[in-house]
């Protein structure tokens, strides 16, 4: 009987490790790498491989970022425009206004905590939803790129500058150790201080964060504005990457970070999010933008393809929420069409 036992629950403690989201994750990446690798012949060039760690970089600051409202149980839309106006002010700062990079780079990183804590400021001063608040604050911010730039592109940044981006460090994109790097910090941040506490206690709800004596407007403030404060790290980076800035730089952004955290396990819901798992997330949405490329795929059919991912990942994330509520319903409409 011990004998059974113990293969048991070896058996259970295997299941639960493959139901695990990050190890979900890692098998579909796993599999896409070698359906790539064995497909195409040009998805395993150093070139292709280190242009997938740079798009990865950038979109992964943001996914963090994003995580991190995510689990108080907001969400940002306007993460990608103000990543958009983040890149403008350092072109226009080195191009324009005369600046050197470390300024450039302090405008872009600051404005973007600003407009951080003005989405903070709408959803919890004037009670705005978060959605309702941060899709506000991104047509605000687009329009302004539009009106700043003149509609234009803004080049004349400095060639050092640009050189981070296109260099590397025993063959790894300087822009992904930015990334790695700030995963960890974040991570740390997450687990072991008061404010990452904090916020997964405020995602848990409202009350519950009043009764464990946690200010609701300073984890608020904090949480939009230290998202804000990565969307300009990634603005930056976009800006280096490209060389320029464009009035369209950071569009659809949202739509990829938050996909790649609702993918590596953070919940709408609030109170639930994982740097590792947003970190997975973020190379899945990456990887599969660029299998589908390598095998000639249209991007109108990638798009489509991303799109059934993102709601395959949120019905997922329902599922694991009201599991009974959920099949319950699918039932009753079931026995109402027929």
């Amino acid at each position: 009987m011990k004998v059974e036992e113990k293969g048991l629950a070896k058996r259970d403690s295997l299941k639960k490790i493959m139901m695990k989201t990050e190890v979900s994750i890692m098998f579909i990446i796993g599999i896409l790498f070698i359906f790539a690798s064995l497909g195409t012949q040009n998805f395993l060039t150093s070139y292709n491989l280190t242009n997938i760690l740079k798009q990865c970089a950038i979109i992964g600051v943001i996914s963090i970022a994003q995580t991190c409202i995510i689990i108080t149980g907001g969400i940002d839309i306007s993460c990608g425009a103000i990543v958009g106006f983040s890149t403008l002010m350092v072109a226009m700062g080195q191009a324009r206004w005369g600046m050197g990079i470390v300024p450039s780079i302090f405008v872009a990183v600051v404005t973007g905590v600003i407009w951080g804590a003005v989405n903070a400021a709408l959803i919890h001063e004037f009670k705005v939803p978060a959605f309702v608040a941060t899709l506000g604050t991104q047509t605000i911010i687009r329009g302004l790129i539009k009106v700043i730039s003149n509609g234009g592109t803004v080049s004349g940044i400095a060639p050092q500058f640009a050189d981070f981006a296109s260099s590397n460090i025993l063959f790894i994109p300087k822009l992904a150790f930015v990334w790695g790097t700030i995963s960890v910090l974040v991570f740390l941040l997450l687990r072991y201080t008061i404010f990452g506490r904090n916020l997964f206690v405020l995602g848990s709800g409202v009350e519950v964060a009043r009764l464990n004596g946690i200010s609701i407007r300073k984890t608020t403030y904090a949480a939009y504005a230290f998202a804000g404060l990565l969307y300009g790290i990634a603005g930056v980076m976009l800006a280096a990457r490209i060389n320029s800035a464009i009035p369209t730089a950071g569009e659809a952004y949202e739509t990829n970070a938050i996909a790649a955290s609702v993918l590596g396990g953070a919940s709408l819901a609030g109170g639930l999010g994982s740097i590792a798992g947003t970190a997975l997330g973020t190379v899945l949405i990456i990887l599969i933008d660029n299998v589908g490329t390598q095998f000639g795929i249209h991007s109108f059919v990638m798009q489509v393809i991303t799109g059934c991912v993102i709601v395959v990942a949120i019905v997922a994330d329902q599922l694991k929420k009201h599991p009974i509520g959920l099949m319950n319903h699918l039932k009753r409409s079931k026995k109402t069409t027929t």
